[in-house]
């Protein structure tokens, strides 16, 4: 992939994460930036954890054909 293809990937990642962080804060306390980035720090974690695991196990994977 071409650099400006990761420029548009990762940017259409963080307008999803954001999108989905202002739905999620607007159920609770919408008042207060704190809650929005508490509400962001939760996404992100969740939306990482799967990642990480995957990343893993794909480096896990490809050592072991090597």
């Amino acid at each position: 992939m071409k650099v400006v293809d990761w420029v548009i990937a990762i940017a259409l990642v963080v307008i999803g994460l954001s999108c989905l962080t202002m739905s999620a804060n607007l159920l609770g306390n919408p008042n207060t930036i704190g809650s929005y980035l508490n509400t962001l720090w939760q996404v992100c974690v969740w939306a990482g954890i799967p990642a990480v695991v995957a990343a893993f196990l794909y480096l896990l994977f490809i050592r072991r054909k090597k």
